[in-house]
């Protein structure tokens, strides 16, 4: 990417968009703020530049992968396509975030920031290699790094996937970078994680050197001559910058750890409330990436949750603190195995934080105006000024998420008044009922002279107009005018979104009884950045999906409530188990192995012989 600009362009519009300010501009696409006419939602539009058929498959590559893989740091596209005018293009939300190369011009970044953003890119590309996508161009140009270190992985259009075209046409010139692995060669139809962990070595090397890294296989300065403190990290940029992929980290997730690891002094200076040079070595704290996006935003209330689970993750991963833990545990039940904490053997400690998400909306519905014609009124005008949008019309407030039955609003502005066209602007017409006689035909019954009776028509005076030979113009009750103004219905409809973080594999009913609300407030749907958090992106793309061109959400409110858990990976009895602490009581859960077998099976059978017991006195 080059650097920014803030030169304004003639406003545009493509599609559903309008384009206001050039931002920068990409390898292959120009970038503008721009807003989503409908929705009013601010958004970034891509146009691409380049319109040879290489640069045009690779652009449309980006925009499918990115549109299929759903993960908090990798920047989502919300829409693509072609317009006659302008061409391709693709669209992502408004974030809050620079490249990463833009940083990185300034000198190197703080140890700490560094390693936030190389945690949050580990697990980008883990994400996108279990999906079988190899991004092959990691590089500080296609990082944004926003607010607290938040950090996005964008570009896809060199990845390898099962979709990608063949790029072996592309001249290297045009691909390969400082940071790009040695063995890379788009000729060739194979890729794998290797290619990208060599590139997060490279990146890496830059955050903590201020240097681009030298040529694959040159000699690499170590990071002790800018920090002391950053020597132990040498031996994990040199793995990752093997100039054989067999040498490397399997996962970018373990380049991480390994980086942590090596770090532990920096991250202890760096921090008050967490002491890792005094943890297990195989325990390691997560932070969500809800924490990572959110949290300087957020309240006191969700700042000392996270405050209090940093807490207990320190004191759970000190060094024999979890068989202490789980000692005690086994002190506190008949059935519980003895002494667990010294039969285990630790392999993984993490811990982190389990968000519940709950998205209320307020739907609003008003439909296009339409004509109607009513008496007039003493206090009706004619309209001056020409009538507003209709969304800029004032409802009652709806911020109480009630539902609301279809209902009628008058169109400020839109009255037209004129003389009735029935009665010609004299309030009164020739009575309809006696034709202005006076007189109706009525019906009475009579007796005839052989006893039957009968009807009979006799003149009277009409009810409606009494004999005023007139009635009251029907169709402007009298006013003498008539005003045609327009009106639209309205209604609202109230609905509830929930999604949580992965839980699939935990323990849910523990997690369900320790849920504790950490956030409650309002939140604008369409701000960037709650669009950075893939769970309540998945609602709040859910619920957009609701709105339409009639239909808008005026009001949204985000509830969350969050859990601490740490899960750990043990050997006991020579075999794998995972167990979890749930919640700041550390509730343990796990599998049958934390029982004492001989025990359940003593009480089994005298379980047995009471009910067998039972059976022969009932018998007898």
């Amino acid at each position: 990417m080059s650097s920014s600009s803030s030169n304004p362009t003639p406003p545009l519009e493509l599609r559903n968009y309008r384009l206001s300010e050039q931002l920068h501009q990409e390898e292959l696409a120009t970038v503008y703020r721009a807003n989503h006419l409908t929705l009013d939602r601010p958004v970034q539009m891509h146009l691409l530049r380049r319109h040879d058929w290489i640069s045009v498959s690779r652009f449309q590559l980006a925009a499918r992968l990115a549109a299929h893989v759903s993960h908090p740091n990798v920047v989502p596209v919300i829409d693509a396509g072609h317009d006659e005018t302008l061409g391709d293009y693709l669209v992502t939300p408004q974030l809050d975030a620079q490249p990463l190369s833009t940083l990185l011009a300034a000198g190197p970044l703080p140890a700490m920031l560094a390693i936030r953003v190389t945690t949050q890119l580990a697990a980008a590309l883990d994400y996108l290699h279990s999906q079988q996508v190899f991004h092959r161009d990691v590089q500080p140009a296609n990082l944004l790094v926003g607010e607290e270190g938040v950090t996005y992985l964008a570009n896809l259009s060199l990845a390898a996937s099962p979709d990608t075209p063949d790029l072996s046409s592309i001249d290297e010139a045009d691909y390969l970078t400082p940071y790009s692995a040695p063995e890379q060669k788009l000729a060739q139809g194979e890729a794998g994680a290797a290619l990208d962990i060599y590139s997060l070595g490279a990146v890496v090397y830059h955050m903590l050197s201020g240097e681009v890294p030298p040529a694959p296989g040159g000699d690499l300065p170590s990071l002790a001559r800018r920090d002391p403190g950053l020597a132990p990290a040498d031996r994990v940029v040199a793995r990752m910058l093997a100039p054989q992929p067999g040498m490397r980290f399997p996962t970018a997730g373990a380049a991480v750890a390994a980086l942590r690891q090596a770090l532990r002094d920096q991250i202890d200076h760096a921090t008050t409330d967490m002491e890792e040079s005094r943890w297990e070595a195989s325990a390691e704290w997560l932070e969500n990436p809800f924490e990572t996006a959110l949290s300087a935003t957020l309240d006191d209330r969700f700042r000392d949750f996270v405050g209090r689970s940093r807490t207990r993750a320190d004191e759970l991963h000190r060094r024999d603190v979890i068989r202490r833990q789980l000692n005690r545990w086994s002190h506190g039940g008949f059935f519980r195995r003895r002494a667990l904490g010294q039969l285990i053997t630790p392999e993984q400690i993490v811990s982190y934080n389990v968000y519940f998400y709950e998205l209320r909306t307020l739907y609003e519905t008003r439909t296009p105006p339409e004509t109607r014609t009513r008496p007039q009124q003493p206090e009706d005008r004619d309209a001056l000024q020409r009538p507003p949008d209709l969304w800029a019309v004032m409802l009652p407030d709806g911020d109480n998420f009630v539902s609301v039955e279809e209902r009628t609003e008058p169109l400020p502005n839109s009255i037209q008044m004129e003389n009735c066209s029935e009665c010609r602007g004299n309030k009164y017409i020739t009575c309809k009922d006696c034709q202005g006689t006076g007189l109706v035909s009525q019906v009475r019954k009579v007796s005839n002279p052989d006893l039957t009776t009968g009807k009979e028509a006799v003149p009277g005076f009409c009810p409606t107009c009494r004999g005023s030979l007139r009635q009251q113009c029907p169709r402007c009750k009298g006013a003498g005018g008539v005003v045609e103004e327009q009106f639209f219905r309205w209604s609202r409809r109230a609905k509830i979104f929930e999604n949580t973080d992965d839980v699939d594999d935990l323990p849910a009913l523990a997690l369900k009884k320790r849920r504790q609300d950490v956030f409650s407030g309002p939140i604008d749907p369409y701000e960037g950045r709650w669009h950075s958090v893939a769970p309540v992106a998945e609602l709040l793309r859910t619920a957009i999906q609701e709105a339409g061109k009639d239909t808008r959400i005026i009001a949204a409110q985000l509830h969350i409530q969050g859990v601490p858990i740490t899960e750990m990976d043990v050997l006991l009895d020579e075999k794998p188990h995972r167990l979890y602490l749930v919640g700041f009581d550390k509730q343990l859960t796990g599998d049958w192995s934390l029982l004492n077998s001989e025990r359940v099976v003593l009480a089994v059978l005298v379980a047995l012989l009471a009910l067998l017991l039972i059976l022969a006195l009932v018998l007898s």
